[in-house]
């Protein structure tokens, strides 16, 4: 059945190729004076309705060009060659038509020198640093398309069918237009919303900290990019909205709108949105990620590790849940400008949220201890939970002068959780019978409050490079929650008799309170015309406690004092940190450390205990860059760090939120040091439409922190911490992206390796386990003016072996295939279909292979005169083949699990997107 489907598929898509019809343009240019012929003129063929370039050539030696496989419409021929004035002539084709323009007679400049307008083409794709930059009208789209169109022709940029874009195998989480937030730095705002022919150029670079900002000097490898997009002039100044309806008038919805304009700086939207499905609709995909404050976050951790976290990438307000049967509302606003000439500027992000999710969980697992002991587990549960909340984001931005700036930035929320749980769990031993079983349910409340801010001033001196950064962080948090805990855990004999049961019902009340200030001044200085220190000081100071109190309400809500604990926590930590860097034509070195020294302080109010802790912690770094050329490049990068064991895994106290499975800390546990080295190496050829990039690293881990688990014959599981050494990874993985624009083709190839191996105590035993996994992912897409299709194949195979022994040889193989095709109809129909093959064949823990076909398409058309209402009938999961299944093939445990999810639905929708420009020709 499946592979019917996959040929099918393939035969469908093929049609949409083959329906439409192609054109021919051919001639010839020749000198007028000499009437000699012009090798190698140069043939632009560009759509009239949107200036996109469609084709290309150049003439051979006979002074010939041919156009090939042209779509139907109007065009603007335009024909260049050196000290020759240009050719322009407008051409319309119909389908199939075969044009000779015959011999065009070229004027020298000197004689139509009143008349000849000059223009420089730029390059289609350049590389200045770290940027990319792409000339948006070298690339051809679609009519109408939109941002996200055009991403999918650039070389070494990926978007897959959720709007998610990666960049030279990195992910873009910030896209910016013309160098600032488009209501927020999400992508799919921005991708979704703007029209193809708007943009002017793409820019691609590295997300850089607020610190590389200001100084200039890199800290590593950058694991995210940044596109921005440079609009024409006629596009900086408009407005945008939409109104998303889509039901199947009976249960499933998804309704959303939002409305925003922008015009110059100021920019300002509001939205909404309530959907029971896990599919976004055109406004929550776009409104859901609005973003206030965007300062570096001082954050220093119970271990003493010191983190600089972008807090514009916090999205704590983001709820797209994969599994489960959702019910979502969101709302908000969004409000900048700027003002005096750019010198104050305001941004504010509002949200409210009210979500729930309803899942349905079953597991099966199956696990070996060293002395042979097979336990064979399965379980099933249902949570229903609910979070309300509202947040108010923002930063003001005083531009002081030509080079000083202050940025005031704050954030608060507020939040609310609802939350029940049941569930019921068996264990069989070897032989079959019952070793334990469970069952267990919960429900309660929980509130946490935050806010948090910063306060920035940072100043560019006069002599280039030298800089001084400033800031000032303060924060609270409070949070409280109630929970009632009822379980029955039934333990057997080896007879498969119950020998002991025990009963809990526990309230849980945990409450807590943190308050911190944080300071970090920063400062650059050029020693030379090659050299440049960085040097920073930081302190953090926290005080916080922790009330987590356990009550039996069997014995009248008496308090459990063992399972109890009020902690006082005070934690003080200096942070320096000095990185000196070496400019000079072909390569940039960098190196240096931060060490941060921590006291902290923990009072055990209820036992009368302290326990204080004293430590240095170090984080060498070094970056290499080397220009190999003008297009290609080659990074290398160390990083190390000191980790002190986490403030759980030290404190002595037993933790039990299940009888059958409990956590005890270790106060002698060793800090840990990790070291991670990467090389990097991209490259594109302009003439060949070639693009192409590679990365390898190794990381290991001295005196990790790892889990120490006892398993005693009921698989009653108590696990402590230990220190071990043997923890390592190694990853590579390189790409290979082709373009051919005369063909509308586009073709890549990526290939990643992932090796790791974790270490282990269980049941006294060093249990090294290694994971090995490989991953080969091809794509190929043509896009036409009236098709586009899309196939990506993919395949995996992983490895997974245990010291301890094996269940069976831990090897699992799985291959899946995406086809998409679009098709334009005629009135504006559009068609549309996509199919994902998922199989995982049978292997040594699986005898049954599972072989599942998504099949989702819509047929939409769009009305009134710049066909802004769009109808739509979509169906998801046409074959009905969702399983919500899961499962894992480890060395010494395999696993397998179901969760909720939505079933079959057509949906009947409406959308009326109504956007514009205020400026309606270009300035020229």
């Amino acid at each position: 059945m499946i592979k019917k489907l996959f040929i099918l598929s393939i035969l469908s898509l093929s049609f949409f190729y083959s329906v439409a019809q192609h054109a021919v343009i051919t001639g010839s240019v020749v000198d007028t004076l000499e009437k000699r012929k012009l090798q190698h003129s140069v043939i632009m063929l560009i759509r009239s309705a949107d200036s996109i370039l469609v084709k290309s050539a150049r003439a051979n030696a006979e002074g010939k060009f041919e156009l090939p496989n042209l779509q139907k419409g109007l065009y603007n021929l335009r024909i260049s060659y050196p000290r020759m004035a240009d050719y322009v002539r407008d051409i319309r084709l119909t389908d199939s038509s075969h044009f000779n323009i015959g011999a065009i007679q070229m004027e020298t400049k000197a004689n139509l020198l009143n008349e000849v307008i000059i223009q420089a083409k730029k390059q289609a794709i350049t590389l200045k640093g770290d940027t990319i930059t792409y000339q948006a009208d070298s690339f051809a789209v679609k009519p109408n398309a939109n941002v996200q169109d055009l991403l999918r022709r650039l070389p070494g940029i990926e978007v897959d069918k959720d709007g998610t874009i990666k960049a030279g195998g990195k992910e873009v989480n910030t896209l910016l237009v013309d160098g600032e937030e488009f209501f927020g730095d999400d992508p799919l705002l921005a991708s979704k919303y703007l029209k193809a022919n708007a943009v002017k150029e793409v820019q691609v670079y590295d997300k850089k900290s607020k610190e590389e900002e200001l100084s200039g000097i890199k800290e590593g490898d950058a694991k995210e990019k940044v596109v921005n997009i440079l609009l024409k002039d006629n596009a900086k100044n408009g407005y945008l909205s939409t109104l998303d309806a889509n039901s199947d008038l009976s249960h499933f919805k998804n309704i959303g709108g939002m409305a925003g304009m922008y015009k110059g700086k100021l920019k300002a939207a509001v939205f909404g949105f309530n959907s029971n499905l896990n599919k976004d609709s055109k406004a929550s995909a776009s409104m859901s990620k609005l973003k206030g404050n965007d300062y570096d976050v001082i954050e220093v951790g119970d271990d003493g590790s010191t983190v600089m976290i972008s807090y514009g990438g916090n999205n704590d307000d983001r709820f797209s849940p994969t599994n489960g049967l959702p019910d979502i509302i969101n709302y908000g606003a969004h409000f900048s400008d700027k003002w005096n000439d750019n010198k104050l500027a305001l941004k504010l992000n509002y949200r409210g949220i009210n979500n729930n999710v309803l899942d349905r969980n079953t597991s099966k697992n199956q696990s070996l201890l060293p002395n042979g002991t097979n336990f064979f587990s399965a379980g099933n549960s249902t949570s229903d939970n609910t979070k309300t909340g509202q947040s108010l984001k923002g930063n003001v931005n005083f531009k002081l002068d030509s080079l000083a700036t202050l940025q005031i930035s704050f954030a608060g929320s507020k939040n609310n959780t609802l939350g029940t749980t049941t569930n019921t769990s068996e264990t069989r031993g070897t032989t079959g019978l019952f070793v334990n079983n469970s069952n267990q349910s919960s429900n309660g409340t929980s509130h946490a409050n935050v806010f948090n801010g910063n306060i920035n001033y940072a100043k560019k001196f006069a002599k280039r490079g030298r800089t001084l950064s400033i800031d000032l962080q303060p924060e609270t948090k409070n949070s409280n929650g109630l929970i009632d805990n009822l379980n029955v855990t039934n333990y057997y004999d080896a007879n498969g008799v119950v020998n002991r049961t025990d009963n809990q019902n526990f309230l849980n009340d945990d409450s807590g309170s943190e308050t911190s200030f944080a300071t970090r001044i920063s400062f650059s200085e050029p020693l030379n015309k090659q050299f440049t220190l960085q040097t920073a000081y930081s302190f953090k100071t926290v005080a916080s406690n922790s009330h987590k109190l356990v009550f039996d309400k069997s014995l009248n809500n008496k308090r459990i004092d063992s399972l109890s604990n009020n902690f006082d926590f005070n934690n003080f930590s200096n942070i320096g940190r000095a990185i000196l860097q070496y400019r000079a034509k072909k390569f940039t070195l960098s190196g240096g450390a931060e060490a941060t020294q921590t006291i902290f302080e923990l009072n055990d109010l209820d036992r009368n205990n302290k326990f204080n802790r004293n430590y240095l912690n170090w984080a060498p770094q070094s970056n290499l860059n080397y220009k190999l050329g003008k297009n290609s490049s080659l990074s290398l990068n160390y990083n190390g760090n000191t980790q002190q064991p986490r403030l759980d895994q030290l404190q002595p106290i037993r933790q039990i939120n299940d009888p059958l499975y409990q956590i005890v800390g270790n106060p002698n546990l060793k800090p840990s040091f990790n070291n991670n080295v990467g090389l990097n190496f991209n490259t594109y050829q302009q003439k060949s439409q070639m693009y192409m990039y590679a990365y390898i690293g190794y990381g290991f881990t001295k005196n990790a922190v790892v889990s120490s688990r006892s398993v005693d014959n009921v698989n009653k599981t108590v696990s402590t911490f230990v220190n071990l050494n043997g923890s390592n990874s190694m990853y590579a993985g390189a790409s290979y992206n082709k373009s051919f624009s005369k063909l509308h083709f586009n073709a890549s190839l990526n290939l990643n390796y992932n090796l790791s191996n974790s270490v282990s105590i269980l049941n006294n035993r060093l249990n090294k386990n290694t994971n090995n996994s490989i991953s080969l992912r091809p794509q190929f897409s043509y896009y036409g003016d009236k098709v586009q299709i899309d196939y990506s194949p993919s395949a995996t195979f992983s490895n997974n072996t245990s010291s301890i022994g094996a269940i069976n040889n831990g090897k699992s193989f799985n291959h899946n295939h995406e086809i998409s095709g679009n098709i334009e109809l005629p009135y504006h129909t559009e068609f549309n279909t996509s199919v994902s093959l998922s199989y995982q064949p049978a292997n040594a823990s699986f005898s049954t292979p599972i072989n599942i076909a998504i099949w989702n398409a819509y047929l939409s058309q769009k009305m009134l005169k710049a066909q802004e209402l769009e109808i739509k009938l979509s169906v998801s999961d046409i074959l009905a083949q969702k399983i919500g299944y899961n499962r894992y093939v480890g060395g010494n445990n395999i696993s397998e699990s179901t969760n909720s999810f939505i079933p079959r639905y057509v949906l009947i929708g409406l959308t009326y997107n109504l956007s514009g420009n205020f400026v309606k020709k270009d300035n020229k």
